[in-house]
């Protein structure tokens, strides 16, 4: 399975030092493999980087709160809640994930985390509610930020030099 983290067709495109799109896709890559999207030759997903006004601005158009965020999700294959891909093809579009830098960089400091950490956390977080994973009960909080510890943890290590999970020990 390849994953691929795009920019949006025809939009300026600047990822943040903070984020090694290619670390973030390779152990995207390896979750992947342990899920149902593992029989996709591929996937993508459309990633966007804009500022806090612009964020705010689509945070009032989709959520109704009227100021910035630090990660949106406009998942393809959602309907009714549930994570529902299409059983054709083997190149699959999941959606878009819009970060901003500056709320993420403000979170970290608010939390006294690195910028690095709280960048990939969002990344993750967008990237899992593309496919399925939502906050909205205890139940469903509890795995998703159990998916998305594991997923940063393993990100980080890698970006520091060491070695990742197999996709293995995604099924432990």
């Amino acid at each position: 399975m390849i994953l691929k983290l795009l920019p949006p067709a025809g939009a300026e495109h600047h990822v943040p030092e903070a984020l090694d799109v290619a670390v973030m896709e390779s152990e995207m890559e390896r979750y992947l493999s342990s899920t149902e999207l593992g029989g996709y030759e591929a996937v993508s997903v459309a990633l966007s980087f804009v500022t806090d006004d612009e964020m705010a601005r689509l945070n009032a158009r989709y959520r109704g709160i009227p100021e910035p965020t630090d990660v949106l999700s406009f998942p393809l294959w959602e309907e009714g809640g549930v994570f529902s891909p299409p059983a054709w093809g083997d190149d699959l579009p999941l959606g878009d994930v819009v970060i901003s830098p500056e709320r993420v960089r403000q979170d970290a400091l608010d939390a006294g985390a690195s910028y690095e950490g709280e960048m990939a956390m969002a990344a993750i977080h967008g990237f899992l509610h593309l496919i399925g994973f939502d906050h909205d009960t205890e139940e469903r909080r509890a795995s998703m930020w159990e998916v998305q510890e594991r997923l940063r943890g393993a990100y980080l290590l890698r970006r520091a030099g060491g070695e990742s999970r197999t996709a293995e020990n995604w099924e432990d």
